[in-house]
């Protein structure tokens, strides 16, 4: 029978979410199980790197529900920040791509061009955008069957949410854990406001950061040319600087305090124009009093921080939008250095163009002022002709080169004799010391640049900046670490390679701003010009869950969720909110009490460095320890036909796509089985294609099992053989569910399972198919239910299951028939008929030939005892140190072969049992003998486990 497998999901979740089977009420004698991925953002269409996480979380779900757990996993909807209000503004403004691609983004969902039209416009109201797009989501988790308790959903914006927020940081202001200050920050020049995260352009997955430069001084003519380093310890190996001679630069001047009576007077700073702009958003105050074009500068000299005159060089890689243009060079021991320099040695043209600059770029030498195990006097000369790097064009290389010498050095290089009182000091110590003493001594100021061009959703370019009074997250705030340390330590965290860079993280963090001038969200209660940002406001939410349903139940209007209501609620604190009834109260609170703390939050990796990691630290600064989240579970991110995915590529698989051309189980199937959680999938649709005729094969044969289990049936060795492997599949599969191994369930409970009977079809009676089916049917099809619910729900239905089986009982191992001596003989016979089939396609490939017979010879009784003897005797394969056949054969195998099996298994009656089969299955008379009878050259060829093969 063909299966209509869209017609079969649409029914199934009709069911599913008509009769309300995901939304759990308390049961106090009952093992919750409350888990959590984050909310979506309300701007556009969900794509398969969604989907992956959903269906992972999803799978996880359906398996603790049918394991007996009272299962609670909400969904709700973020549109906090500016993305939504970008999107409104762009399309106001008539914005022509931004209109396209919304245009295309309901499309997927409406079909009539006019009232397409009519909705975008009417995206000009940011409401209008998320009450669109939040009920679009809606119907594709629906579409995708994940098992979601919509009747808490709610947005952050929503009133009765922004006073859970206000709540929230309140208890940080009291805490300590706020403070208002000046600081470096993430800046939009459009929304002229600070940005995080989701507020950038591919933020997610290409993070951008704060990085914090020291501008080093360079005396030219009456100023400073400013040239900015991550690395204050190598000016000692200073030999020259770079301008990029087509870019623009600007002279400014900053006014120096003094007596007010004399003259002003100033410092004079030479940078590329660009860096004017970032120089103001960082609060420095001057006037820019002269342009010049970067060819002015070549050839030059200025005398750097250390008072050395050194030339200034032109070179193509100075990128004019980078800090502040201009670029000091250590050849020693930076790459792009040295082959900027022998560059321009090497360009006559640039030579000729500039008098005496050949002279100069001639006369520099490296100055090495580090030693580094591994590396010579000059590292980056060293580097660069192993990596055999030509020209500074070849940046990918290049930027290995600096990547792999900068570790190299930071971890073990140390300064040498002429790095005066520095000498002997570790690199990484360096760092600090001499960036320190140049900021004291005024050799060098700050400089904050970001780690690569970005732009804000709003389409403004995203740059670093110093606003006075900002709101700041102070994560090195006194006590605060330790407890989220404690927190983590005590977690769950899956796979657990992930648990370092958590570490790591919280290492690192430190004044976060947590608001913006504008944008969608809760406002600070007690600074109210500002907006709490999107990865601020999102921390805590989990416990919104538990709430939100019992506020809408009891009718609890938003101005009744004071302080007070939401201390009783959550921390038992006081009496509650006076105008709320007890009785509500205590009804909220034994909520909370029942589902809280959060069992497992799922999400992908690239959470950990921001939202996961602010999670944990918002629960330690608000609940007691006995609701802090107890797990995390990760997955990797989705890359599409080898490439990562991207709008730009036109690479973007939406879910949409997939329900239409795929259907839901079939991406649940593929998503869960073709890569480990730590593993990044790569969706190709030809390997999905191949899932399909997988599933197609196991929903017809539940169909003839569902026939086939009504018969009376008979069992037989076949049907132990595939029983005790089923069982263990279970048994396996079960496991790994608990372990949150989700691939290995799918590739045991679905592949393994599918292959195995479709061997047992070819070996066994119809009788003992009929036994088999009776046994495993319903088994199976709960066995699967988590990856694949629609066809489940419809093979449970069909095959006489009552009610759903996405809350039915987990099937139980039956261990009495997992039979070991069944699984030993059947895997023998299996081997045997690969180990033959390979002989043939040997023998045959080159000359075509009608196989006629094949004899399998067994060792002999002298052989068996001999290899179990020694088996038992050798402690390791090491041990056996014989060169004849059956010692080598030994040593060999030594770790998958064991005397019992050796010694109980009668191959020959095992194989002669089978012969029909083989015979079937090779195409020829198959015979079998035992060595000791056997007149074949080959006997002594023949191995316990492994009988000698004749081909005739």
């Amino acid at each position: 029978m063909e299966y209509d497998f869209a017609s079969i999901e649409k029914k199934w979740q009709e069911r599913w979410f008509g009769e309300k089977a995901f939304e759990p009420k308390r049961e106090e004698k009952r093992e919750k199980f409350f888990f959590t991925v984050p909310y979506p953002y309300v701007s556009g269409n969900l794509h398969v790197g969604h989907g992956r996480t959903y269906v992972n979380g999803d799978v996880i779900a359906r398996y603790k529900r049918m394991a007996g757990y009272n299962v609670l996993w909400p969904m709700a909807f973020h549109i906090t920040g500016t993305p939504v209000l970008g999107v409104s503004s762009r399309i106001s403004d008539g914005d022509a791509a931004t209109i396209e691609l919304y245009k295309n983004y309901v499309g997927i969902y409406e079909k009539d061009a006019k009232k397409i039209g009519e909705i975008v416009s009417s995206f000009k109201e940011p409401w209008n955008l998320v009450k669109y797009f939040s009920q679009k989501l809606v119907y594709d988790f629906k579409r995708m069957g994940f098992s979601l308790d919509l009747s808490r959903q709610f947005t952050t914006g929503d009133k009765e949410y922004n006073r859970f927020v206000e709540w929230q940081f309140k208890k940080y202001k009291a805490a300590g854990y706020l403070v208002q200050a000046s600081y470096p920050i993430l800046y939009c020049t459009k929304c002229a406001n600070a940005v995080g995260e989701d507020d950038i352009r591919d933020g997610d997955t290409d993070p951008v950061e704060l990085q914090h430069f020291y501008a080093l001084k360079s005396k030219f003519e009456d100023g400073f040319i400013i040239s900015c380093t991550l690395r204050p310890e190598t000016v000692f190996g200073i030999t020259n600087a770079f301008v990029n001679p087509e870019a623009a630069y600007s002279k400014i001047a900053f006014p120096i305090e003094g007596d007010k009576r004399r003259k002003p007077r100033f410092e004079y700073w030479f940078v590329s124009a660009q860096a004017v702009e970032k120089l103001r958003l960082q609060g420095k105050k001057f006037e820019v009093v002269g342009e010049h074009k970067g060819d002015y500068f070549v050839g030059k000299d200025c005398i750097e921080p250390l008072g050395r005159t050194i030339p200034i060089l032109p070179s193509s890689f100075v990128d004019p939008n980078h800090a502040s243009g201009f670029v000091h060079s250590v050849p020693a021991h930076a790459p792009y250095d040295y082959i900027g320099i022998e560059d321009v040695k090497k360009d006559e043209k640039t030579l000729a163009k500039y008098p005496g600059l050949k002279e100069k770029v001639e006369a520099i030498k490296p100055i090495a002022l580090i030693r580094t195990p591994g590396f010579g006097e000059f590292p980056a000369v060293e580097i660069v002709e192993r990596m055999k790097i030509k020209s500074i064009k070849d940046k990918s290389a290049l930027d290995k080169a600096t990547a792999e010498l900068y570790k190299a050095e930071y971890y073990g290089g140390v300064m040498l004799d002429n790095c005066s009182v520095f000498a002997g000091s570790s690199v990484e110590k360096a760092k600090e010391d001499v960036g320190a003493w140049l900021m004291r001594d005024g050799l060098a100021d700050e400089f904050h640049e970001i780690s690569r061009p970005a732009q804000c959703r709003c389409g403004g370019t995203v740059l670093a900046a110093i606003m006075p009074e900002q709101w700041f997250i102070d994560f090195n705030a006194k006590g605060w670490k330790e407890k989220s340390y404690s927190c983590l330590e005590d977690m769950l965290i899956h796979p657990e390679i992930y648990r370092k860079q958590f570490r790591d993280v919280f290492a690192w963090l430190d004044k976060r701003p947590c608001a913006r001038r504008r944008g969608l969200g809760t406002k600070l209660p007690f600074d109210d010009k500002w907006i709490i940002e999107s990865l601020s406001d999102s921390t805590l939410y989990m416990a919104f869950y538990i709430a939100i349903k019992k506020i809408r139940e009891h009718g609890i209007t938003e101005d009744k969720l004071t302080p007070a209501f939401f201390d009783y609620v959550f921390l038992g604190e006081g009496s509650g909110e006076p105008s709320v009834p007890k009785n509500v109260l205590d009804d909220t609170r034994a909520d909370f009490l029942y589902w809280y703390p959060n069992d497992l939050r799922h999400t992908g990796v690239s959470h950990i460095t921001n939202h996961l990691s602010f999670m944990i630290f918002a629960h330690t600064a608000v609940f007691p320890r006995e609701h802090w989240p107890k797990g995390i579970s990760l997955n990797e991110m989705v890359i599409s036909e080898g490439t990562k995915m991207s709008k730009s590529k036109g690479n973007v698989v939406l879910l949409d796509d997939v329900a239409k051309n795929y259907g839901a189980d079939l991406f649940r199937l593929y998503m869960v089985s073709s890569a480990d959680m730590a593993g990044t999938l790569d969706f190709r649709r030809k390997d999905i294609e191949s899932a399909r005729r997988s599933v197609a094969k196991f929903a017809s044969l539940c169909e003839g099992m569902t026939d086939a289990a009504k018969r009376p049936g008979k069992e037989g060795d076949a049907a132990r053989w595939f029983l005790s492997n089923f069982e263990g599949a279970l048994k396996e599969s079960t496991q790994a569910l608990e372990e949150l191994r989700l691939r290995d369930y799918v590739q045991v409970s679905f592949y393994r399972v599918l292959n195995q009977f479709e061997h047992l079809q070819k070996r066994a009676s119809r009788e003992e198919l009929d036994y088999v089916a009776k046994c495993v049917l319903p088994k199976w099809i709960r066995m699967l239910a988590p990856v694949m619910p629609h066809l489940c729900e419809e093979l449970w239905e069909k095959s006489g299951g009552k009610g759903f089986v996405s809350v039915a009982e987990w099937p139980a191992v039956d261990e009495k028939l997992i039979n070991e001596k069944a699984q030993i003989a059947e895997d023998y016979v299996l081997k045997a008929a690969s180990d033959a089939k390979e002989i043939i396609a040997m023998l045959t490939r080159k000359q075509p030939r009608k196989i006629a017979k094949i004899t399998l010879t067994v060792a002999s009784k002298a052989k068996r005892d001999a290899l179990a003897k020694m088996l038992e005797s050798a402690p390791s394969a090491d041990a056996i140190t014989g060169e004849d056949a059956l010692s080598l054969y030994a040593a060999k195998n030594f770790y998958v072969l064991s005397a019992a099996k050796i010694r109980e298994l009668d191959e020959k009656a095992v194989l002669a049992q089978a012969a029909d089969f083989l015979s079937k299955e090779l195409g020829a008379q198959v015979a079998v003998e035992k060595e000791e009878d056997s007149k074949s050259e080959r006997k002594e060829k023949a191995m316990p486990l492994k009988p000698a093969i004749t081909v005739e």
